[in-house]
């Protein structure tokens, strides 16, 4: 059980790190940062409710590889999960007076996104064995990461740009959405057409999508290194 938890824990614990190390203005109380992080963990808990009803309200369209992947990473994953981070960050900290900087909403959301990963990674592990954390390691938990900061500037621009609060308010659901639907999709249209019969044939598209979907990553962390230097001032 301890090895599970390390291994699930580990990556979390790296980026915390990280994104904390970066804040050069003055330091989060590490209290409230923790407290985001227990929000985003409950934002996981949240999620199997808000994602449930979605898939109550929605309906699956017909079944196909190509829809099956879209209705499952943007209804079932992306939406709701994405939901849920912002409306937890939201009640954590919009109103702290500790929130006096852009970098902050970086920062909280990073926590909570990362409270999520990590709850999240612990299930997945011990469901699925060992074998799990390094893939999850390097894909799944830094994505979260990823799309919380993109999140945490929109928050940032809604905080401290009252005019325009509403657009960016939208806008930190939004692009997480976007993100995050993005990855799931290319994962699981790439597994549909793999398919888990031993008699079906693997669809070579399947290595195009895991081509695009490094490119993708790759982007998505480049671009997030530079955001969190530029609002560090680094």
């Amino acid at each position: 059980m301890y090895i599970i938890l390390i291994a699930s824990l580990l990556p979390v614990v790296l980026l915390m790190a990280y994104i904390y190390k970066r804040d050069t203005f003055q330091k989060e109380p590490w209290p409230l940062l923790m407290k985001a992080f227990g929000f985003g963990i409950l934002s996981a808990v949240l999620d199997i409710f808000v994602a449930g009803f979605l898939q109550r309200v929605v309906p699956h369209p017909v079944s196909t590889p190509l829809n099956d992947a879209f209705y499952e990473a943007f209804v079932c994953a992306a939406g709701p999960e994405e939901f849920c981070k912002l409306l937890m960050l939201y009640l954590c900290i919009w109103k702290n007076p500790h929130f006096d900087e852009y970098y902050d909403g970086l920062e909280y959301a990073a926590f909570v996104g990362l409270g999520f990963a990590g709850f999240e990674n612990v299930l997945y592990i011990m469901q699925g064995g060992l074998g799990l954390a390094v893939g999850r390691g390097l894909f799944a938990v830094p994505a979260h990461f990823f799309f919380a900061i993109f999140m945490g500037f929109c928050f940032s621009m809604a905080r401290f740009h009252y005019q325009k609060r509403r657009l960016f308010l939208t806008l930190a659901y939004i692009i997480p959405v976007i993100l995050h639907g993005t990855y799931d999709f290319l994962l699981m249209y790439m597994n549909n057409l793999n398919g888990t019969d031993a008699e079906r044939e693997v669809d070579p598209m399947a290595g195009t999508l895991y081509t695009v979907f490094l490119i993708f990553f790759f982007f998505v962390w480049r671009f997030t290194v530079k955001r969190v230097n530029k609002m560090s001032g680094q």
